[in-house]
């Protein structure tokens, strides 16, 4: 059985984890562990204060250069740290997983979590995708969250939806 668990990098998405422990004990189960971020923006970023500048007075003329600031990182290198540090995370994620089925990664930067999700479930073909919901306001989203109401409209794959034991607890206390 592939399973696909999605993952946003917060506690509240890892509230899965017991879900998959049971599911990474049946025979022949294999995961594909999902993490989508954001895209960065802008072209690059520049490091801290405002760069020194170079003045020169001659006569009644002043001239002003500013000197160069250090780019840290374009927009690309950026995008590859993101993809970086979110593999260590779902290698991170996997170590809290029993041992033994297969674990892979999938790293993804996005300006649209649900579709890039979707796309790699076509891709997959997973026989069930695993999403913590973070049970927001109105009926829909209250039920499944933003991105879980995308994935599971899109019918690619049967979809587990995780309510975290906070949000049980909150809507207990709302007596709903």
């Amino acid at each position: 059985m592939k399973i696909m668990a999605t993952f946003d990098g917060s506690k509240f998405s890892e509230s899965t984890l017991p879900q998959l422990a049971q599911m990474a004990r049946m025979p022949g189960a294999e995961f594909v562990l999902v993490r989508v971020a954001d895209l960065p923006e802008g072209q690059a970023q520049k490091a801290g204060p405002p760069p020194p500048v170079s003045v020169v007075v001659s006569g009644s003329a002043t001239f002003v250069q500013p000197a160069d600031s250090p780019i840290v990182e374009t927009k690309s290198q950026a995008v590859e740290r993101i993809l970086a540090e979110m593999g260590d995370y779902l290698r991170d994620v996997a170590t809290r997983l029993p041992p033994g089925p297969g674990y892979r990664f999938e790293a993804r930067v996005s300006d649209d979590a649900a579709a890039e999700i979707i796309r790699l479930a076509l891709v997959e073909q997973p026989d069930v995708i695993v999403i913590a919901t973070h049970g927001r306001t109105g009926v829909v989203r209250a039920l499944f969250g933003a991105t879980a109401e995308e994935v599971v409209r899109s019918g690619v794959a049967p979809v587990l939806l995780v309510h975290p034991e906070e949000v049980r607890h909150r809507r207990a206390a709302d007596g709903r």
